[in-house]
């Protein structure tokens, strides 16, 4: 039986074989015989289609446009890849979809995402490290402001490449500061509690302080502490930033929360003038515009408790670990932080770029943000939230609040230790 199998296999191959050698030698238009050799045949054949690049994201109607012009006119520069763009309307609608998308084995090549909540994604291996393929490819990381990487990159690795920046600082009410009897900006944050003292009366509170993972850490940050990805909640720095935060509310009276007048966020409490002074960012500008015109702000950079620090965080595109072509997605990539999208980015939607060459162009709308942008670029630093965001900035956000709705009874140095030994790393 074996050797029947065996004969008929042979007599197969031999078959293939000689249709193959066949099909070497055919007829021409005039009828005459033409032996191709390999090479020729090859150089006939049709090109291999372009690699298909997908990128997922969220935009709102301008961002589309932008992220539309991020890779128009690729296929000039890399003929051999396709882009297929795949919007979400929101953020939610993305976080919904895309994460089922990469279980499923099904997920997009890029992902566009915030820093703020990146690090669950870098340490459950769902991010594709960058290092190898920015050499392989040639993207110019010096092209990026520096102090943004930090919230892409974990034990040396790098998982993102910014394409946009933002950063915190100080929003003062200039009416309000010109009626304190204070001449001179506040530099530290002792200068900036004399001010809120100044400034709290005649039922206006001198400062917001909202009750929020993003402000809390600027006091934080401002003593030298920092999350670290979770290695440094309970640090002897971030127990002083947040207790110094939380007896604004308590010892000095000072400062008053969205909550307690049922206002949404920090810049509805700020441009309703019931906080003189908010811990804010570039955003403050285009909306106060809109919600109070009359409002002279003057943004400064984050005043120093211990040392000069400021939120430095980014969107930035990833690479999926899952992606099969994960060297035509870098050339996305390089593509569409090239400098005329970048400045589209400034024209279109309002960014600030992640390309420091050009946050001049973006200063020349703001130049009330120089300061603040300048200080970014010296001394930014990362949110750098644990692994579980989500649930961190939940348990986070209720000890405090019970902590200054409360009486004060949970010490906030007993509160980071809990949350040190829940969410912190091993």
């Amino acid at each position: 039986m074996k050797k029947a199998m065996t004969l008929i296999l042979c007599c197969i191959m031999l078959t293939g074989l000689l249709a193959a050698c066949a099909s070497k030698t055919t007829n021409n238009s005039a009828g005459q015989k033409t032996n191709e050799t390999p090479a020729v045949a090859e150089a006939t054949q049709k090109p291999a289609d372009p690699v298909e690049v997908t990128m997922a994201y969220w935009a709102n109607a301008a961002e589309q446009k932008n992220f539309e012009f991020m890779v128009k006119g690729i296929e000039e520069k890399y003929p051999e890849v396709k882009v297929k763009l795949q919007q979400y309307p929101t953020s939610d609608e993305f976080w919904k979809a895309v994460p089922a998308a990469i279980a499923a084995g099904v997920g997009p090549d890029i992902i566009a995402m915030s820093d703020e909540g990146n690090y669950e994604y870098i340490a459950k291996g769902v991010l594709e490290p960058l290092d190898e393929l920015i050499e392989t490819v040639g993207f110019d990381k010096s092209r990026i402001t520096t102090s943004l990487y930090k919230g892409w990159t974990d034990s040396d690795k790098l998982y993102g490449i910014p394409y946009d920046s933002s950063t915190s600082m100080l929003a003062i009410n200039k009416k309000m500061f010109d009626q304190s009897g204070i001449t001179k900006y506040p530099e530290t944050m002792d200068e900036m509690l004399e001010l809120a003292k100044a400034m709290t009366k005649d039922g206006v509170k001198g400062i917001v302080g909202s009750i929020d993972p993003f402000h809390i850490t600027q006091y934080v940050h401002a003593f030298g502490g920092g999350w670290n990805f979770g290695k440094t909640i309970n640090s002897a720095e971030n127990v002083k930033g947040l207790q110094f935060f939380v007896d604004m509310f308590l010892e000095s009276k000072v400062a008053i929360a969205p909550i307690e007048i049922g206002a949404p966020w920090d810049g509805e409490v700020f441009s309703k003038e019931k906080g003189a002074m908010s811990t804010a960012g570039p955003w403050y500008v285009g909306y106060l515009k809109e919600a109070n015109p009359g409002l002279e702000m003057i943004a400064l950079p984050m005043p120093k408790g211990t040392v000069n620090a400021q939120s430095a965080y980014s969107h930035g595109l990833s690479i999926l670990q899952g992606s099969k072509n994960k060297e035509a997605a870098m050339k996305v990539i390089t593509y569409a932080l090239r400098d005329e999208a970048q400045t589209d980015a400034i024209e279109t939607v309002g960014y600030s770029p992640a390309v420091s060459a050009l946050l001049p162009k973006y200063l020349e709308k703001y130049p009330e943000l120089k300061p603040v942008f300048d200080n970014m670029e010296k001394a930014g630093m990362p949110f750098a939230y644990p692994e579980q965001t989500k649930a961190f900035h939940a348990d986070l956000l209720k000890g405090v609040e019970e902590i200054i709705f409360k009486n004060g009874k949970l010490p906030v140095k007993e509160l980071l230790d809990e949350l040190q030994e829940k969410y912190g790393q091993k």
